[in-house]
Formats: structure tokens, sequence, C-alpha cells
């Protein structure tokens, strides 16, 4: 088991950095590229339901990636005081939509501003 932290502002024009960081941990494990693009898709809405539903944006997001033979479990942390405004519900039930869609598993834990997700390999040669 590795462990990779990024901290990183938490504004929307570090997204594109958070995807290839993503897609670079999971091509080391190798991940196929459908599954990539799926951890790819699943870390925006995550950081993205923070930057638009978490006011406060002093303080970073914390990425912390834990590598396993068979699995990448990816915890999305917003250090920022401050509750959830949820300011477009549709936008937030979206995102919950998606990361369900996308991974093995997952939870989120609204009241520390956490949200976890795991993406097993699939070996199919």
């Amino acid at each position: 088991m590795e462990k990779i932290k990024l901290s990183i502002p938490k504004k929307s024009e570090f997204m594109s950095t958070i995807r290839l960081t993503t897609s670079a941990i999971s091509n080391i494990r190798r991940f196929n590229v459908d599954e990539i693009e799926d951890l790819k898709v699943i870390i925006s809405e995550a950081c993205t339901f923070f930057i638009n539903n978490v006011k406060n944006s002093t303080e970073p997001l914390d990425i912390c990636y834990e590598l396993n033979d068979n699995n990448l479990i990816v915890e999305v942390i917003d250090l920022n005081s401050g509750e959830i405004i949820q300011k477009d519900r549709t936008s937030s039930e979206m995102c919950v939509m998606i990361i369900e869609s996308l991974a093995d598993s997952y939870n989120f834990d609204l009241e520390n501003k956490k949200i976890i997700f795991e993406k097993c390999i699939n070996n199919f040669e």
C-alpha cells in the first residue's frame, strides 16, 4: 500500500491538475482507460461539489490517494470552515448520482466535508 497526498487550492482552475494527477496515479496501478476516465470524472465531481457548496475557499482541498494492489481509494476533504450550503440542489444530486454510478463504493461524510470513493481494478485481459 502506498499513500499520496495532494493539497491544492480550492479553485476550479486547478481541476485539470487534479484530473491529471488522478490519471497518472491510476495508471501506475494499471487501471484500464475506461477506469481511468471514470476516476477522472469522479474526482472532478467530488471537487466541484465542494467548490460549489462550501462558501469559504481560503483553505485548500486535501486529496489523499491510497494505492493498493487491486484498488484505489481516494479521499477528498474540504479544509474550509463553514457549512455545506447546497445552493443548487439539482446539481448536488446529480453529483451524487454520477459518483454512485462510477465508483465501486463511496461515502459522503458531509458533516466533516469529506467524500471517499473506491475504484477496483478489473482484470479483463
